[in-house]
């Protein structure tokens, strides 16, 4: 498995907990992307049980959680119970996502006039239109709606880009489409700032679209492909060497954003 093994600590850190779930660590700063799903489709990494536990109580190194961020409401990326419960347990934590999401609290029972409501802050993302921009205390936080791979226009992916501190940037794509025009419509706001680094879903290593994309505009110091099959676990640097490029495949794993670079320990 791949793991931070330098003798000095990195600027940041990347955890991976499954599918597309990451959380991002600079110091006391902390992130999750699309952390809270409960399916499979039968063919992807659900989180294991040990770190959702430890997520739910707030144990290290999952405690002291900032935001929430969710890409779209597919259930291998966000299902409202889990949600729900982290929510509940840890209650200075906001959520951020679509109105989609949103929409799935209600479904799932959490009545209009639930305090909860209030740390779940939704925009209504609409393909081509103007980032979102949110200033917290410890976080710089944008995003823009890119289509959902596969011609889905009923479901608003979001690519979030969050700054921890002034000093790190990271970016995850959700499950984007490859295309560059998706992309080119707003070169403007993925150039506005350095990305050091990026999770794309682990398809845009696999054909040149996405390719193209990655490397004219997200252009990340370190790209780790997400999104990748549960049947690769174990077999990660085959996987990697496949890809031609850095894959996150066992829940549990990290690597360093910045400073110190993640070194092979398998």
């Amino acid at each position: 498995m791949l793991t931070n093994a330098s003798a000095h600590d990195p600027a940041a850190k990347a955890t991976y907990l499954g599918n597309e779930g990451v959380m991002v660590a600079r110091g006391d700063t902390k992130i999750l992307f699309d952390a809270f799903y409960a399916s499979s489709y039968e063919q992807y990494a659900l989180v294991p049980d040990h770190i959702a536990e430890a997520m739910l109580e707030g144990a290290a190194p999952y405690d002291g959680v900032d935001a929430i961020f969710v890409s779209h409401v597919h259930g291998d990326h966000f299902t409202a119970a889990p949600a729900i419960a982290y929510m509940r347990a840890q209650e200075d934590v906001t959520l951020y996502a679509s109105v989609q999401i949103r929409e799935a609290f209600l479904e799932a029972g959490v009545e209009e006039d639930d305090p909860l409501l209030s740390r779940v802050r939704t925009f209504d993302f609409i393909p081509g239109g103007d980032p979102i921009t949110v200033e917290l205390e410890n976080l710089l936080v944008d995003a823009v709606a890119i289509p959902h791979a596969g011609d889905r226009p009923d479901v608003q992916n979001v690519a979030w880009r969050v700054s921890l501190d002034d000093e790190t940037t990271v970016i995850h794509l959700g499950d984007a489409d490859t295309e560059p025009a998706h992309f080119e419509r707003h070169r403007e706001h993925f150039a506005s700032r350095n990305h050091d680094a990026a999770f794309p879903p682990y398809w845009f290593y696999l054909n040149e679209n996405g390719r193209r994309v990655l490397e004219t505009y997200i252009a990340a110091d370190h790209t780790i492909g997400v999104h990748v099959p549960a049947r690769a676990a174990g077999n990660g640097n085959a996987w990697r060497a496949r890809a031609d490029g850095d894959l996150f495949t066992d829940p549990g794993e990290t690597r360093a954003i910045g400073g110190a670079q993640a070194s092979e320990d398998e």
